[in-house]
C-alpha cells in the first residue's frame, strides 16, 4: 500500500496509516459508557500528504473511479457541509487540523468497506495524522471521535481508540470517559475468523437513522432508570440497572437489558482470554449474537446464516460484528479449525492476528 501512495504521490512528504479492527465483544457498550474488547487488525487505510502550493486541499483517492477526487478552498474548510462522499471522513478531521497551506491527500486502502470493520474510522484517524502530529494519543481518540461526529454517526469511541492505541498480539479492554486501555493476550492458539456477508453495512442513510436511534433509545432508558440528566446507561445506579420494569417502553427495556448483559460479557472475555478458554470465549460471543439479533434488533437474515455455519463449522462461537445491519461475522475457534471454517464461510473469510496501532512517518 505504501508503495502504491508513493507512485500515486511521488512529492509526498508524510505517510500516515491507521488499522481496522473486529471487535470481540462489547457490541453498541461504548456509547454507552461501558467498556468493549477490540483489536487492531492488518488491514489499514494509508493516506500520503504533499504540499501543493496554493490555498486548496486536493482529497483523492488511488482508485478514482469508485471515490471521485475532491478540492476544497481552505477557508470553506470550516463551513463545509456534509454532503453523504467518502470525502467527509477526510474533512471531519481537516475541519479540527485545517492545515496553514495547500495540501493534496491521497488514500488508498484495504479494509473491507462498509463491512463493520472499522474502515470509515481509519480513514478518519489516518487524515488526522496525515495533517499534524499524533500527540497523546488517547486524547486525540477522543477528539477523532467528536471529529466524526462531521458526518452524522454518533458514534461511542471505540473504533478511533482501537486504531490509535492498538498493540500487536493484543485486544485491548477499552474504558471510556476518559479513555483507558489495558493489553489483553489473545492466545496463539485461537484464531479470530471474520467474514462478509454480502450485505454492505452502509454507515449513511438508513442504517446511520436506525444506528442513531439506538443511541438515543439508550438515553432515554437511562433516564428512566436514575441517570443523571444527559446520562448514559454506565452512569445508572448498579442497584437500579435490574429494575428494567422501571422503563415504560418494551423496547426500551430490550435495548437496556442487552447493554448491560454485553457489558458483564465483556469482563467474562477478559478471563476467558486469560485462561485460554476458546469454549467461554465462544459461549459469550453466541450469547452477544443472540441478544444483537433479539434485543437490539441489528442482525439481518444473511448474518444469521453466516453465524450458523461458522458454528456448524467448528466455531466455539459466532455473532454480528460492528454495528450490524449486514456486513461481518467474526468467529472464534482453536487455530487448527480455522481452515475449515473459513472454507465453510466463503471466499471473503479471514483469519486476523491483533495488529498494531496507528503510524505517522514523515519522509
Amino acid at each position: 500500500m505504501r508503495e502504491r501512495l508513493l507512485e500515486a504521490l511521488p512529492e509526498t512528504s508524510i505517510v500516515a496509516r491507521a488499522p481496522g479492527r473486529v471487535n470481540i465483544i462489547g457490541e453498541h457498550t461504548d456509547y454507552n459508557g461501558f467498556p468493549v474488547l477490540p483489536m487492531a487488525i492488518d488491514r489499514a487505510v494509508w493516506i500520503a500528504a504533499a504540499p501543493t502550493g496554493d490555498d486548496t486541499l486536493v482529497v483523492r483517492n488511488v482508485d478514482d473511479d469508485r471515490y471521485p477526487a475532491e478540492t476544497i478552498n481552505l477557508l470553506d474548510l470550516p463551513s463545509r457541509e456534509p454532503r453523504g462522499t467518502w470525502v467527509d471522513y477526510v474533512v471531519a478531521a481537516a475541519r479540527r487540523r485545517v492545515p496553514e497551506s495547500g495540501l493534496e491527500l491521497v488514500v488508498v486502502g484495504d479494509i473491507p468497506a462498509e463491512a463493520g470493520l472499522s474502515s470509515s474510522s481509519a480513514l478518519v484517524v489516518a487524515s488526522f495524522l496525515a495533517l499534524s502530529e499524533s500527540g497523546d494519543r488517547a486524547l486525540l481518540a477522543e477528539e477523532a471521535r467528536l471529529g466524526e461526529r462531521y458526518v452524522g454517526t454518533l458514534s461511542g469511541g471505540m473504533d478511533q481508540a482501537i486504531s490509535l492505541l492498538g498493540t500487536p498480539g493484543n485486544a485491548l479492554r477499552i474504558d471510556f470517559r476518559p479513555v483507558r486501555v489495558k493489553p489483553v493476550t489473545v492466545p496463539e492458539d485461537i484464531a479470530i475468523v471474520v467474514a462478509h456477508s454480502g450485505v454492505h453495512a452502509a454507515k449513511s442513510g438508513a442504517a446511520r437513522e436506525a444506528y442513531n436511534a439506538r443511541v438515543h433509545e439508550c438515553l432515554s432508558a437511562a433516564r428512566q432508570l436514575g441517570a443523571p440528566e444527559g446520562g448514559l446507561l454506565a452512569d445508572v445506579p448498579v442497584s437500579r440497572r435490574a429494575d428494567l420494569a422501571a422503563i415504560d417502553d418494551p423496547l426500551l427495556q430490550r435495548r437496556a437489558g442487552f447493554v448491560f448483559a454485553e457489558a458483564r460479557r465483556v469482563d467474562e472475555a477478559v478471563r476467558a482470554l486469560q485462561y485460554d478458554s476458546v469454549e467461554v470465549l465462544g459461549e459469550l460471543l453466541n450469547a452477544s449474537h443472540r441478544g444483537l439479533r433479539d434485543e437490539y434488533d441489528v442482525s439481518h437474515p444473511a448474518v444469521d446464516d453466516l453465524v450458523r455455519r461458522a458454528r456448524v463449522a467448528g466455531a466455539a462461537g459466532a455473532r454480528v460484528v460492528g454495528a450490524g445491519f449486514g456486513g461481518c461475522v467474526v468467529a472464534v475457534c482453536r487455530r487448527e479449525q480455522a481452515g475449515a471454517i473459513r472454507a465453510a464461510l466463503g471466499p471473503d473469510a479471514w483469519v486476523f492476528r491483533p495488529a498494531a496501532g496507528a503510524s505517522r512517518e514523515t519522509l
